[in-house]
């Protein structure tokens, strides 16, 4: 293990990504590359869809059902992920995901684009995690690092992420340059060649990096898992009901960001992609910060923190009269929220012991994901009838509901005792 381990106080030397072991940076350079297609995908995605004809609430469905069926998936792949292990499952989600891009790319069929996004999460700006099978990945890094470094290694994870997100948003711009050779909707189509490509070098790459255990051959054979302790069972419950107004605001306010503000402000991809590019660089570089700030103050306390001053950004955010302010805010607020995901993703992997973290990642994404369903079907009907305010306000609400409930139950934990 690297001296930046051995020496707590050194925080600096732990944020340093070459302080990692090997295959910790490796899934660092995994996220970092996944995210490259969704960052380009959560501009150019819906737009996309927009050029198509679709209508707000059918954009709005796609982004919906593929939220759902996030949910349902990881609480099946995050306890499988705990009895299998997690590199196969993480290398044949990844070839899915590759088929899924090059369908799109073949086809622009209503099934087809609405069966492959669904899957593959297209446009909802996941930040580089593996959509549904992110308890796996989860999972996958705790098994690789001591659990005192899981709040800087989360972080880093996170603005690995961001970072990839950014310089997708910005490559966006392209279907605008090369449209005088590729006119229309076809400007489109070599973008998810690109993200099929990704896909396949990302499972190459996870195909060097070790278990962290030895897996399981079969059910048969493999042990049982200790049951849950009643304390870890009731953590888990009141994680994944405060979630749940956690998952509608973040589908209300995010995923359809890019079209909210083409319909508000009359723009296109060139306009758009740098403002959102922005936001992600920034919370990079916010999430790097909440590494430091875990390591100093704990992953709970640090995560209210961030949460609330985002929620409170977001309630002025869609009274903004110009863009360029409106950009502005988003950014801010963006980063000051997104860059606190390592944190909470932290408090969420000690909430059970070792041998069932994939079950706790699977139930806190689930928990996620299901109620973000909602978000983008509320968002879109609004955003189709010019009620362009109402999806924040509402985000902003729920979100501070559940920074409230977090903090009762969880800032406690970082003074070394448990309330619930």
């Amino acid at each position: 293990m690297s001296l930046a381990f051995a020496r707590n106080g050194r925080i600096w030397a732990k944020s340093r990504i070459a302080a990692w072991p090997s295959p910790v940076r490796r899934l660092f350079v995994a996220r970092f590359l996944r995210s490259l297609a969704q960052g380009c995908l959560v501009v150019d995605f819906t737009l996309y869809l927009h050029s198509l004809h679709w209508s707000g609430t059918s954009i709005g469905a796609v982004l919906a059902g593929s939220f759902v069926l996030g949910a349902v998936l990881s609480l099946l792949v995050g306890p499988a992920s705990d009895r299998f292990g997690c590199k196969r499952l993480l290398i044949g989600y990844e070839v899915a995901v590759a088929l899924a891009f090059f369908a799109v790319a073949w086809s622009n069929r209503p099934a087809v684009i609405a069966i492959a996004a669904v899957f593959a999460g297209f446009g909802r700006g996941a930040n580089g995690a593996p959509g549904c099978f992110v308890p796996v990945e989860l999972s996958w890094l705790a098994g690789l690092i001591p659990v005192t470094s899981h709040g800087a290694a989360y972080s880093i994870n996170t603005a690995a992420g961001f970072l990839g997100m950014g310089f997708g948003a910005l490559f966006a711009v392209a279907p605008t340059l090369w449209s005088h050779a590729l006119p229309g909707v076809s400007s489109y189509q070599p973008l998810f060649l690109i993200g099929g490509a990704i896909a396949l070098v990302i499972a190459g790459l996870l195909a060097t990096i070790p278990e962290s255990r030895p897996p399981k051959k079969d059910i048969e054979s493999a042990s049982p898992l200790p049951p849950l302790a009643h304390d870890e069972r009731k953590r888990l419950w009141y994680l994944g009901l405060i979630s749940l107004f956690s998952g509608v605001s973040l589908g209300l306010s995010g995923p359809l960001i890019a079209y909210w503000f083409a319909v508000k402000f009359y723009l296109d991809p060139l306009q758009i992609a740098p403002a959102l590019a922005a936001s992600y660089f920034a919370a990079a570089f916010s999430a790097m910060l909440t590494g430091q700030l875990t390591e100093r103050f704990g992953s709970a306390s640090s995560f209210v923190f961030l949460q609330g001053l985002g929620a409170l950004l977001l309630l002025g955010f869609p009274f903004l009269p110009s863009f360029p302010l409106a950009a502005l805010v988003w950014i801010l607020r963006f980063a000051i929220e997104r860059g606190a995901t390592g944190a909470m993703e932290a408090v969420m992997m000690t909430l059970v012991g070792a041998s069932r973290r994939g079950l706790a990642g699977g139930l806190g994404t689930a928990a996620l994901a299901l109620p973000r369903g909602f978000g983008p079907l509320i968002a879109g009907d609004r955003i189709a009838a010019n009620d362009l305010a109402a999806p924040f306000l509402l985000a902003a609400f729920l979100q501070i509901l559940y920074v409230v409930l977090f903090g009762f139950a969880f800032l406690a934990r970082d003074r070394g005792f448990t309330k619930i």
